[in-house]
C-alpha cells in the first residue's frame, strides 16, 4: 500500500524505538498543528521493530526531536491490579510548517486513537482493537480493522476500506464518500456529508443487524451503491441522484427528500413479518425473489408489473391522470421453492429493525396501532413492501438470484 522507506524526495529525520509497547496496549496520537501530517500505521510482528519514524522533505530544516512529545503511562490491569498495560501518547507540537510523514510500527493487537488536523491516516494490513481516527482535512485509508468499537471520521475527505471493518459498533463519517469492500457489525452508522457534490459511495457487502446510511448532500448528483445487504438497512437522503442495492436479505427503509432520486433494489429473502419501504422522487425498480408471497403497495406516475407476477388479489386506483396506486398480494411463482423463511443465522432482522426504528415517528405510529389490538390475539403479519415515487414510475418484477445476478452483470 505505502512505502516503509524514505522516497527520493524525503529523508528520515527521526527514529524512536517503541519496544515497550505490548499487544493490546493503547496508543494516542495527536497532530493539531496546521502543517500536513500523514500518518501510517504499520503492524509488525517483532517487538524489536516497534518504532516511530518521521520523514520530511529532503533538505528541510526540521528539528524533529522537539517536534514530538512522547509520554508513557501505566494503567492498572483487570487481574486484581497485578497486571498493567502501557498507554503511549504522542503529540506533535506547533512550530514547523514543514509537512511530515509519521510511520508508526506497532503490534497488530492494539487500541488506537489518532487525531490529525491536516494530512491523512493510512492503516496497513490488519489491526485488531478499538480504533478511533479523526481527520480534519484529508483521507482515511484502511485495509482490515477488527474491534469492539470502530470509528473513522474525516471532515474534509473520503474513507476507503480495502478489505474489511468488523466490530460490534462501526461508525464511518466522511464529507465526501465512503468506499468499503465489506462491513460487518452489530450496529453500523454511516454519515455522508456535502463535500463533493458528485461523490460516489460504494459498499461491496454489509452484514449488520442494523445499518443506517445518512446523506446530507442536496446536489442531486451523488450516487450510493450497496452490493449485498444482510440485515436491516435504513437509508436517508436529502437529494441523492441514485440509490442502488444489488441484493437484500432482510429489510430496507429508503427515504430521500429530493425530487429526482432514483432507486433500484432486489430482495432475495425476508422474514415473515418484515416490512420494507422506498420513498423517493424519481423512478423506482424493485425485484423480488419469486419463492415467497408478499403484500405490495405501489404509488407512482405509472405502475408496471412484470410478466409472470401473479396476485391472489390486486387493485389499481387511478387517483389522477398521471398518478396511480396499485395494491396486491403477490404470490410465489409456481415451481419455486420457498426460501424466505425466518432468518436462522447470526442476524435477527426483525428484532434489529424494531430496535432501530423504536424512536421514529413511523414506529410510534405503528405502536399505537398495535396498542389498539392488545386485547386480540396477534396474528402473523404478511411481509409488506411499500413504494412511493413522488414524480416517477414504479416497476415491480420477480427475479431469482441467478436472473438478478445476470442483470447486474449486463448493466456493468
Amino acid at each position: 500500500m505505502l512505502s516503509t522507506e524514505a522516497t527520493g524526495s524525503e529523508e528520515l529525520v527521526l527514529s524512536v524505538p517503541l519496544s515497550r509497547l505490548a499487544h493490546q496496549s493503547r496508543l494516542h496520537f495527536q497532530a493539531s498543528d496546521g502543517a500536513a501530517t500523514h500518518v501510517e500505521i504499520v503492524p509488525v510482528l517483532s517487538a524489536a521493530d516497534f518504532a516511530m519514524r518521521v520523514f520530511a522533505p529532503s533538505g528541510s530544516d526540521v528539528d524533529a526531536e522537539s517536534l514530538f512529545a512522547i509520554q508513557e503511562e501505566l494503567a492498572t490491569g483487570s487481574s486484581g491490579g497485578a497486571e498493567s498495560v502501557t498507554t503511549l501518547r504522542i503529540a506533535k507540537n506547533d512550530g514547523s510548517p514543514t509537512a511530515t510523514r509519521v510511520q508508526l510500527m506497532l503490534p497488530h493487537l492494539i487500541h488506537l486513537n489518532v487525531s490529525v488536523v491536516h494530512g491523512g491516516v493510512a492503516i496497513q494490513d490488519k489491526v485488531e482493537g478499538d480504533v478511533k481516527v479523526v481527520v480534519g482535512r484529508g483521507p482515511i485509508v484502511v485495509n482490515k480493522l477488527r474491534g469492539k468499537e470502530l470509528s473513522l471520521k474525516t471532515n474534509d475527505g473520503s474513507i476507503r476500506v480495502a478489505s474489511l471493518v468488523e466490530g460490534e459498533t462501526v461508525k464511518l463519517e466522511a464529507a465526501n464518500s465512503v468506499n468499503c469492500k465489506r462491513l460487518m457489525a452489530g450496529k453500523a452508522e454511516v454519515k455522508l456529508g456535502k463535500g463533493d457534490p458528485e461523490a460516489e459511495s460504494d459498499f461491496g457487502a454489509i452484514y449488520a443487524a442494523a445499518c443506517s446510511i445518512t446523506s446530507a448532500t442536496q446536489s442531486g448528483q451523488s450516487l450510493l451503491r450497496v452490493g449485498n445487504m444482510h440485515g436491516y438497512l435504513r437509508v436517508v437522503g436529502e437529494g441523492l441522484k441514485r440509490v442502488h442495492v444489488d441484493s437484500i436479505s432482510g429489510a430496507m427503509d429508503l427515504e430521500d427528500s429530493g425530487d429526482k432520486c432514483e432507486a433500484e433494489a432486489h430482495f432475495d429473502s425476508w422474514t415473515d413479518d418484515a416490512s420494507s419501504s422506498i420513498l423517493v422522487g424519481g423512478d423506482v425498480r424493485v425485484s423480488l425473489q419469486p419463492a415467497a408471497a408478499i403484500g405490495v403497495e405501489l404509488h407512482g406516475t405509472n405502475v408496471t408489473v412484470g410478466e409472470g407476477c401473479a396476485f391472489a388479489s390486486s387493485e389499481l386506483d387511478q387517483l389522477d391522470e398521471d398518478y396511480a396506486v396499485f395494491t396486491g398480494e403477490l404470490i410465489a411463482q409456481e415451481g419455486t421453492v420457498a426460501a424466505a423463511a425466518p432468518s436462522s443465522g447470526k442476524i435477527n432482522v426483525g428484532g434489529a429493525k424494531e430496535d432501530a426504528m423504536r424512536t421514529s415517528f413511523f414506529m410510534n405510529e405503528r405502536a399505537g396501532d398495535d396498542d389498539d389490538a392488545d386485547e386480540e390475539e396477534q396474528q402473523p403479519r404478511t411481509p409488506r413492501l411499500f413504494v412511493h415515487a413522488l414524480s416517477g414510475q414504479v416497476t415491480l418484477e420477480q427475479l431469482d438470484w441467478m436472473a438478478n445476478l445476470k442483470r447486474q452483470h449486463l448493466k456493468r
